[in-house]
């Protein structure tokens, strides 16, 4: 597959192999419950300041929808059809890591013992940008096709997941930082439920092109 079909196919030059099954009606009906979770969530806890603590209910789902989300690029990259569609799953594999590791902290757990040098050290941040130097490296022969290609997906299927994924993330940081309301519980909830909103489409993002490989 040349570079030239894969911008005229758009998003499909960025999925696996149609060939190859990956997900069956099952994990559909996973996918439907972990959104209907989100939103009955919400709605429920919404009011109760105490499930948007550090390491409460929703960080925790947060976490885990960006685990998943990770889990599930590294799946598409693992065994994507060329070389420009392997780094640029891989890039977004590393890109949920990122906000994994923002998102993450160990403090007053059963594993800052462990991890907690890693967290004050930053160690975690710099094996991600020596993840990325690798990944560039790796990929230089292909670096223009792969940013190329980027836009045509941002632009069509779960590109456009992903876009709303972000963006809710981002409007999460911005209600942390009290630009919506004054109340700082009020913001903390805001800022989690969006957060949590976001990351549930990050995670839906990655699960699209692999469901869409099934069709």
């Amino acid at each position: 597959m040349n570079i030239k079909n894969n911008l005229n196919s758009g998003a499909v030059a960025l999925t696996m192999p149609a060939a190859r099954p990956v997900f069956g009606r099952a994990f559909d009906i996973t996918i439907l419950a972990f959104i209907v979770l989100v939103g009955v969530q919400t709605y429920y806890c919404f009011g109760d300041i105490s499930y948007y603590l550090e390491n409460g209910l929703f960080e925790t789902c947060q976490n885990i929808f960006l685990f998943l989300g990770a889990v599930l690029y590294f799946q598409a990259a693992r065994t994507a059809p060329d070389t420009v569609s392997r780094s640029f799953w891989l890039a977004l594999t590393i890109f949920c890591m990122c906000i994994l590791f923002r998102e993450l902290d160990v403090r007053g757990t059963r594993l800052e013992p462990l991890l907690g040098p890693v967290f004050n050290h930053h160690i975690h941040y710099i094996s991600l940008g020596v993840l990325w130097i690798a990944l560039l490296i790796g990929s230089w022969g292909h670096v223009i096709q792969t940013l190329l290609l980027t836009p045509r997906w941002l632009v069509k299927g779960s590109g456009r997941v992903l876009l709303v994924g972000c963006a809710l993330y981002v409007l999460g940081d911005i209600a942390e930082k009290h630009f919506l309301t004054g109340d700082p519980d009020f913001s903390e909830m805001m800022e989690e439920s969006f957060e949590q909103l976001g990351t549930l489409f990050i995670f839906l993002s990655a699960y699209v092109p692999l469901r869409k490989a099934k069709a």
